[in-house]
């Protein structure tokens, strides 16, 4: 059979449709389905053959007794509701915002296959969805057993070409790269993942999900991770920095028995989200590798279920992870790598605190990786205090915005922001939907986003941290998939979300720091394409004059008379020294032996 999602118990082999009745138990909270409500991506955990103890709850609320389907441990301590698994697809409601979808038909996926793991709505779609797969039969629950030995294990071993390379070849393809290391023996970068001796669905799984050639992040991130070394990385926005941690962390998790064995601290629920969809692009195939989603804003108790279902890999904000570590319901000690993503805005939302607590719940030789697209001084610090003999990384400019995206620097004094809003969504040439307005508080967000609906009749929506999860979800879903023209937002949206659809991003406030600004416009030149970003100025960002112009005068934009010539700009360019550095093309396997030669060549007529 399958299993119902809500309580993902175990189905004995010869059971079907007509012997047993699905248990479901709902979170005491309004809104859709809690189970799924979190999980955009199909992202619910379960072990075939684990037993389900059922503490799930959710809103239906109808009691009921539990029926006899196998072990179960501690499911008498929780109420249940007795409901038949529904038999057609016809019969199943559609799916909320972020929940979780049938393969099958779309519908809400209210069950998992108990033999794929996959989410589907009704025995129906269960029996279609196997046929498909190619699957007949039932499978042993043994083979899935919780218990079951890791594979063989994996060692990282330099591959023959790149140890074949000279020492003044490999910087000279660093410097290509734009790639900088700082620490003692470091890895060599990879040009192709297939330097480094991936299981074959992994490689499979990369280039499903788009991972043609690797990029500098990558190239040099990878081999290092995969050697357990602590890292300290920084690169552009949209560089691929989450594929750089994920793939250590997979092959980590992939070759260990513990459960959990690998955490990874993100600093909103948004951005967690997106991980573990990649996450598990990359894991589709691979044995026992299943990920849990611990956010706050949706229900608990689902998220403690799942976490009893021997996951491999959590993703997690600090705040809902702590408070689970506080109720003794997870149990840190077996893990092996602990990544913290988009460390500085960790620090600068406050977290620190959360993130070091939950470090101290982690072994001290624990493997660990600091993310970010920036490296202020106070991450600089934190990496002293966490990392032991780390691996600096950079890649690209440090702290500057990705060179895909156009940016253009307005100068608006407040009044008149709306009107240029409008003008610039009513302007054929720059409105390019779906558009992302960063705005500076939410209730600005919310009054920005009825204005522009009703002044220029685009599908508008806001974002920011008091929306609903279910309602942050869908228009979020909305701004991927063309449902909204506008979404007006808070800096929520503006760290580390692939927002592949948006190629229009407009600063309406601009943000506090450059370090925002950098995030904020990286949001319209995600994965390397091309982007414009258009950020409103005044004398409210004073105090910034001189870090906008080092950083967009580079790029051969147009700065506004008003901020050249204002009085502030020159005296910060007196206390301060302008940052430089250069671009670098990018250095892919299939140029890479000609910038050798050219390299080669250059040394000889020296």
């Amino acid at each position: 059979m399958f299993v119902p999602r809500s309580l993902k118990v175990k189905r004995s082999a010869h059971e079907d449709g007509k012997s047993c009745a699905a248990k479901k138990a709902k979170p005491e909270a309004e809104g859709p389905c809690a189970d799924g409500a979190g999980d955009p991506v199909g992202a619910v955990v379960t072990e075939g053959a684990a037993a389900a103890d059922g503490q799930g709850a959710g809103p239906c609320g109808q009691p009921a007794e539990a029926c006899s389907v196998g072990p179960m441990q501690g499911a008498e301590d929780s109420p249940v509701s007795d409901e038949p698994v529904k038999s057609f697809s016809k019969t199943q409601r559609c799916a909320e915002p972020g929940e979780p979808v049938c393969v099958v038909c779309g519908r809400f996926g209210e069950y998992i296959c108990d033999q794929t793991d996959a989410d589907v709505c009704s025995l129906e779609c269960k029996a279609r969805h196997l046929l498909r797969a190619g699957q007949k039969g039932q499978k042993g629950q043994e083979e899935r057993e919780a218990g079951a030995p890791p594979p063989a294990a994996y060692a990282y071993r330099e591959h023959p070409f790149i140890a074949g390379l000279r020492e003044d070849q490999v910087e000279n393809l660093k410097r290509q790269l734009g790639i900088s290391v700082q620490g003692q023996d470091v890895a060599r970068p990879i040009v192709d993942f297939e330097h480094c001796g991936f299981p074959e669905a992994l490689h499979a799984n990369l280039k499903q999900s788009g991972y043609e050639v690797p990029t500098p992040i990558q190239m040099q991130m990878t081999p290092v991770g995969l050697l357990g070394r602590d890292i300290l990385a920084s690169a552009d926005t949209g560089s691929g920095k989450t594929a750089a941690f994920l793939l250590p962390v997979i092959i980590r998790a992939l070759f260990e028995s513990a459960a959990p064995c690998a955490v990874i601290l993100t600093p909103t629920r948004e951005l967690a989200i997106q991980i573990e969809g990649q996450a598990k692009e990359l894991m589709r195939g691979l044995p026992g590798m299943k990920t849990v989603l611990l956010v706050g804003g949706l229900p608990l108790p689902p998220q403690l279920h799942r976490l009893r279902q021997r996951v491999k890999v959590v993703i997690a904000t600090p705040g809902r992870l702590l408070d689970i570590l506080r109720q003794r319901s997870v149990d840190l000690r077996g893990v092996k790598i602990v990544v913290v993503d988009e460390a500085d805005s960790m620090l600068k939302m406050g977290f620190q605190q959360q993130v070091l607590d939950v470090l101290e719940n982690v072994p001290a030789d624990c493997q660990t990786v600091l993310v970010s697209a920036t490296v202020p001084a106070s991450i600089e610090q934190l990496a002293a205090r966490l990392l032991r003999d780390p691996v600096r990384i950079a890649a690209g400019k440090e702290s500057l915005p990705c060179s895909s995206v156009r940016q253009v620097v307005l100068w608006v004094e407040d009044p008149a922001k709306k009107k240029k809003l409008f003008e610039i969504l009513n302007d054929k040439k720059l409105f390019k939907p779906p558009v992302l307005v960063f705005v500076g508080c939410r209730l600005g967000a919310d009054l920005l986003s009825e204005a522009v609906q009703k002044v220029t009749g685009l599908r508008s929506a806001a974002v920011h941290a008091e929306k609903p999860q279910a309602e942050r979800t869908c228009v979020l879903e909305g701004l991927l998939d063309g449902g909204y023209e506008v979404v007006v937002s808070t800096g929520v949206l503006g760290r580390g979300l692939d927002l592949v659809s948006v190629t229009l991003v407009v600063n309406f406030d601009m943000p506090s720091s450059m370090d925002e600004y950098v995030h904020q416009v990286g949001r319209a030149g995600r994965l390397g394409q091309n982007g414009t970003a258009i950020t409103f100025i005044n004398n409210n960002s004073k105090r910034l004059f001189w870090d906008v112009a080092k950083r967009v005068a580079p790029t051969g934009s147009l700065l506004p008379p008003q901020l050249l010539n204002s009085p502030h700009l020159h005296e910060q360019r007196r206390r301060e020294q302008q940052r430089g550095g250069r671009a670098h093309g990018l250095v892919t396997g299939a140029n890479l032996m000609d910038v050798i030669r050219r390299h080669d060549k250059s040394a000889a007529q020296k």
